[in-house]
């Protein structure tokens, strides 16, 4: 990179004598941030100093993930440490990086001026992760670096001098192996020493840019949030803002922000390209000290690049990427199932014994089976997602899932996204909450718009239930290709149609309301690394709790609501019922102070046959019973009746609720996607008014497609209304996926029965 002729030599520290001086007495515990690139480690170095000692919430108006942790030194102290999201540089792009710039730099809402900047660097590829090194020690705060991954260093021959740079920054360099541990102690003892400032860093600049920068840090006030920091630097920063009204130009006083608009105009009139000399001086100290401080003994291995020529191959890549998938979609059909069905069989054996102590009526109902039944529909849900996040955290953290996006990001230029795009998609296969929140990574507001709306087409755990119930009663269970089973293959089949119907309504989205140019995908290709359990274990531990609390709150409020809405209003059978249910409890009550065992077990299983058919009258007409009938002639022509049609209705508050609403259609009470009664009740079903089978394959076909399109989340709509900050974009969501759902199963059910297969 050339240097312009005109470039003049600038200290930007050199006005630290100038910075306010802080108060001496601390009245809270000591903050520290811990900054990096990505993929160097940052959150296995986070997860090894708090342990079990962390919680994650979002930053205040943003949807940024904060992971907040607490640390003890070796003084006895403990400190308070925040993981940040992994930047490049603090000139921000994605509300991320805007989140780093502004907690360090002190102006992040209800995040106060970390006392410490832990900054995390991959010793493995220093020339990368440098420049937010120089820009850290430019702000001027005190800053500890942890040279990360130094045992990968060495095995690949390569030897850093972290005295050297210890000296050439000014600050403390200790190397570490988070993942091994090596250097913790160490590490830990400088986190626990008062660290001074770092030492000026000298760099050149254009001499309009220098002048225009001097100039703008004079009008900065000596008091304020940023009166700490380096005047020149938060000067620069100011001038590199793009934009006008974010909380960087919040902090300063309104002539500043004015003036700085201003000169930013001058400057883009005189130097166009002065934004890009502005790293100049950075990169050509950046390449001297890596030069003199490193020192590789042996020839680089090329065994990494004989495998990512295979794993990034553009056939051998995408067909292990797909049968990967497959394996992992295939376990969690498998794996899941027998923890799902004892936390079911625990949540149904605690409504039972809660239900005895209750009166019967609407009390106990409210309790049980909407109080309780709710948080059962969340509870049941954790083992699919932590096993779906264990799958992705053991592929990041072994470096594949950088290469799954730079395989997909093929395929989403052609829909005129990036790979970026990717991740979010992939973690909408467990919840389309926490993907649709992963968007904030993507730069494009119109890529993030369209990644948003594609999201909810990924089949997310909480559709498997209705894939269980319908594939495990209509889809015989046998091998297909000698080694295949025809369940497992169905429900792949499905996700890759929530898939396929992701990238076309993506390819049309981008050529028509969200139209813009093709977005540059740049992305770093960390080196395979052996994945830390620790790491982890956490990581899957923080996304399930996580589910629980986002999700499962609205759920079980809806879940009540719900509950209201198919009890009521009451149908008269239900009273004669209700008084039996009475009569038998008073009866087994009394059976049982006589000790008669066999008559109290008869009249429970009596009663229990009851309380099913209370809620199946309650149902029927209820004002959902009356709102499946009111759809019935829509969704007829897909092959559903009103009871369908009731399912589909209160699957809106969660999909998985779809299976409980077809349990009590058919008075069968607790029954689950597992039992084997409702799968009978389904198979042999009857229309009263032609006496023929109500459902079969084909419809069960026709229904599953309907739910792989169709927008039946309260929660996700609520995400996407915070997320766009607009009620336009879920509304057309929700339209526009639930219209592809009718006509999707349109042609099915009716090109089925047109083949002859109805």
């Amino acid at each position: 990179m050339s240097i312009p002729s005109d470039l003049a030599t600038v200290s930007p520290s050199a006005d630290a004598a100038e910075r306010r001086k802080e108060p001496s007495r601390r009245t809270r515990r000591k903050l520290v941030a811990i900054a990096g690139g990505p993929n160097c480690g940052k959150s296995t170095l986070f997860n090894k100093l708090t342990g079990l000692r962390q919680k994650v919430a979002n930053y205040p108006g943003v949807t940024v993930e904060k992971k907040a942790g607490l640390v003890p030194l070796p003084s006895g102290r403990t400190v308070e440490v925040l993981d940040l999201p992994g930047t490049y540089s603090l000139r921000p792009g994605s509300p991320d990086e805007v989140v780093v710039r502004d907690v360090l730099l002190g102006v992040q809402a209800d995040t106060p001026l970390p006392d410490l900047t832990l900054l995390v660097l991959d010793s493995t590829c220093l020339d990368r992760q440098l420049y937010l090194c120089m820009q850290l020690i430019e702000i001027g705060r005190p800053v500890v670096v942890a040279l990360n991954m130094m045992d990968t260093a060495r095995n690949e021959g390569l030897d850093v001098d972290a005295a050297l740079l210890s000296r050439a920054f000014g600050a403390p360099v200790i190397p570490i192996s988070a993942k091994t541990g090596s250097g913790m102690a160490e590490l830990r003892e400088a986190m626990d020493r008062e660290v001074p400032a770092p030492r000026a860093v000298t760099r050149t600049l254009p001499e309009p840019l220098r002048a225009v920068a001097e100039r703008l840090a004079r009008m900065l006030p000596a008091a304020g949030p940023l009166a700490c920091l380096s005047r020149f630097h938060v000067a620069m920063a100011l001038l590199l803002d793009e934009g006008e009204d974010d909380s960087l130009m919040r902090a300063v006083p309104h002539p500043v922000r004015w003036e700085a608009l201003a000169l930013r105009a001058r400057l883009d009139a005189e130097i166009p390209e002065w934004r890009s000399h502005e790293p100049i001086g950075h990169y050509r100290t950046i390449e001297d000290l890596v030069r003199r401080a490193t020192l590789r003994l042996k020839p680089e291995t090329s065994v990494r690049e004989r495998i990512d020529r295979v794993l990034t191959h553009r056939v051998f890549g995408p067909v292990l990427f797909a049968t990967l998938m497959a394996v992992i979609f295939q376990s969690m059909f498998m794996w899941a199932t027998p923890i799902m069905n004892a936390i079911d069989a625990g949540v149904n054996a605690l409504g039972r014994v809660i239900a005895p102590a209750l009166p019967a009526g609407p009390i106990r109902s409210l309790v049980v089976d909407g109080a309780i039944a709710g948080v059962g529909a969340v509870v049941t849900f954790v083992p699919q997602i932590a096993i779906l996040f264990l799958f992705i955290s053991l592929m990041e953290d072994s470096g594949y899932l950088a290469r799954a996006a730079f395989i997909m990001d093929r395929l989403m230029r052609g829909v005129g996204l990036s790979g970026r795009a990717f991740i979010p998609l992939l973690s909408s296969f467990a919840c389309a909450i926490p993907g649709i929140m992963a968007t904030r990574t993507i730069d494009n507001r119109r890529d993030r718009l369209t990644t948003i709306l594609i999201a909810p087409f990924m089949s997310c755990s909480a559709r498997l239930p209705v894939y269980a119930l319908l594939i495990g009663a209509f889809i015989p269970n046998r091998m297909v290709f000698g080694f295949l089973s025809l369940p497992g293959l169905v429900l792949f089949s499905l996700y890759v149609m929530g898939i396929v119907a992701a990238v076309l309504v993506a390819w049309v989205l981008k050529r028509t309301a969200l139209r813009g140019p093709r977005p540059l995908y740049v992305m770093e290709l960390p080196p395979y690394r052996v994945p830390s359990w620790r790491s982890v274990l956490l990581t899957v531990r923080d996304r399930a709790g996580l589910f629980v609390q986002k999700a499962g709150t609205v759920i079980l409020a809806v879940s009540i609501v719900l509950w209201f809405l198919a009890s009521y209003p009451k149908n008269a059978e239900v009273k004669p019922l209700e008084k039996r249910l009475q009569t038998l409890e008073q009866s087994m009550k009394s059976d049982a102070a006589k000790g008669s065992r066999a008559e109290v077990t008869a009249k429970r299983a009596e009663a229990a046959q009851v309380q099913n058919e209370i809620a199946g009258v309650s149902l029927r007409d209820s004002f959902a019973g009356r709102a499946g009938r009111l759809i019935e002639p829509a969704i007829a022509p897909l092959g559903f009746d009103w009871k369908i049609g009731i399912a589909l209705l209160s699957s809106f508050a969660a999909r998985e609720v779809m299976v409980s609403t077809m349990a009590t259609v058919y008075n069968l009470g607790d029954a689950d996607q597992t039992s084997v009664s409702l799968r009978e009740k389904l198979r042999n079903a009857e229309n009263p008014k032609t006496g023929a089978r109500s459902y079969s394959p084909l419809m069960a076909v026709s229904l599953m497609v309907f739910f792989v399109l169709a927008c039946q989340c309260m929660s996700t709509v609520a995400v996407v209304r915070r997320e766009t900050n607009s009620w336009g974009w879920p509304i057309f969501m929700v339209l526009m996926m639930n219209a592809l759902a009718w006509i999707a199963s349109f042609a099915v059910f009716q090109g089925g029965k047109a083949l002859g297969l109805g």
